[in-house]
């Protein structure tokens, strides 16, 4: 009741009733009261501070613009608070029937660790057919499933020195089911941006498979992912219908960055550019975390946040080395990687098969969690890292950025740094 006395108070001190939220970005010299103050002077409302950035959500008066409040003195920029559907089509395949091809089968079809680099695919009319999973036993028997995405990445070479322990990924999404055999290991404390009250589960699905293309784990239960003892922070920012505000993916964003992640993984984007999620991209690298996103699924150009400057772009690969067709590409490209018929956890301890560049983006934000846990550190180490163990396709720069990020690779350098006669 206090809550909304003061609420409605609020708006009988503005003489009006409240508009739509918008996203204001200060000088960095203000702090949380000046900007309040600034807001209130205006006759506005601060509903969330987000000061990592500098920035809040506030509501103005019915008819102000944007464009009135940047206008404001010590504002940088202003912008609508829109919603729009963060995730693009992506396919799903719920049926695994069909063949699956032996480990060899999936190892000899992609980039080999081998120095120099490995050369282009050789041209072929008949392109070979994507399996679904690699089976890998245990000593006494038991089964569990690797996609073919973490096999063509070559994970488990990383796996006898570290499988991600210590490593922590936020991953902002629809949820995470924890409750999943193959999650509960690795989940640990997450935040709901939508109603900070409940947990972040996932009511959707998507959130739960790039979980399980991270860090699913090693305990022969379903599939394993590329990181298999990392720690994922599951960050709810988007609905049941895969749709969020612009101002919810910058509180998971700043969430993420003050619960110290090393990684954040966003598997969603949207064509429309917006300043302030740019803002919060640049301030959580600033603060150390690197920053993976999808490149979108529409075959144009890479959406945002993938192509802010501080993010890294990852589109998607097919098993035959080539481009997915509904993959976005571009000059923000960094990485590509396997995102076609993805196996991995579904909500219920279910598993399903997907593809998209929300599959692809998990793969090298699985793989960086690998690189932390080797002792790599703070984004830019890390991009160098990753980018010194991609093997280049032969693909134009715009699809494939530096190439497909190895594991193999991964390890070699850091071993062979590790080695360097020091002075």
């Amino acid at each position: 009741m206090k809550l909304l006395f003061f609420f409605l108070s609020a708006q009988l001190l503005c003489g009006q009733a409240l508009g739509a939220g918008k996203i204001i970005t200060f000088d960095a010299s203000l702090d949380a009261a000046a900007r309040r103050r600034l807001v209130e002077s205006a006759g506005g409302l601060v509903i969330k501070d987000f000061d990592f950035m500098s920035a809040a959500l506030a509501e103005f008066p019915a008819g102000t613009k944007a464009l009135d409040a940047a206008r404001l003195p010590g504002v940088a920029a202003a912008e609508d608070d829109e919603e729009i559907y963060w995730l693009a089509s992506e396919q799903e395949q719920p049926s695994l029937s069909g063949a699956f091809a032996a480990a060899q089968e999936v190892l000899a079809g992609g980039p080999a660790p081998a120095q120099p680099p490995a050369v282009p695919p050789a041209v072929s009319t008949q392109p070979p057919a994507a399996p679904i999973y690699v089976t890998t036993a245990s000593v006494d028997g038991k089964a569990d499933h690797m996609s073919w995405g973490a096999a063509r990445m070559r994970a488990h070479d990383v796996w006898p020195v570290t499988k991600g322990a210590g490593a922590r990924v936020a991953v902002l999404d629809t949820g995470v089911d924890c409750a999943h055999p193959d999650l509960a290991p690795n989940c640990v404390k997450g935040y709901n941006v939508l109603n900070p009250r409940l947990p972040p589960d996932d009511d959707k699905g998507h959130g739960t498979h790039v979980s399980g293309i991270i860090a699913g784990a090693l305990n022969w239960k379903g599939a394993v992912g590329m990181a298999p003892e990392a720690s994922i922070l599951p960050v709810k920012v988007l609905n049941s219908s895969g749709s969020g505000k612009v101002s919810e993916i910058i509180e998971g964003i700043g969430w993420a960055v003050k619960n110290k992640a090393d990684i954040i993984n966003m598997s969603l984007g949207a064509s429309k550019f917006s300043e302030a999620q740019g803002k919060a991209v640049k301030a959580a690298r600033a603060a150390g975390v690197l920053v993976i996103a999808a490149a979108g699924n529409d075959g144009g150009t890479v959406n945002y946040p993938a192509a802010f400057e501080e993010s890294l772009a990852v589109t998607a690969l097919g098993y035959d080395n080539q481009l997915a067709p509904f993959s976005c590409r571009g000059p923000e490209t960094d990485f590509t990687a396997p995102g076609v018929k993805i196996f991995s956890s579904a909500p219920g301890g279910k598993f399903i098969a997907a593809s998209g560049t929300s599959q692809a983006a998990p793969h090298v934000s699985g793989l960086a969690a690998l690189a932390v846990a080797l002792g790599i550190r703070g984004p830019d180490a890390l991009e160098k890292a990753l980018a010194r163990a991609s093997v280049g396709l032969g693909l134009p720069a715009y699809h494939e950025g530096y190439g497909v990020p190895v594991a193999a690779l991964l390890l070699r350098n850091v071993q062979a740094a590790q080695n360097q006669p020091r002075d």
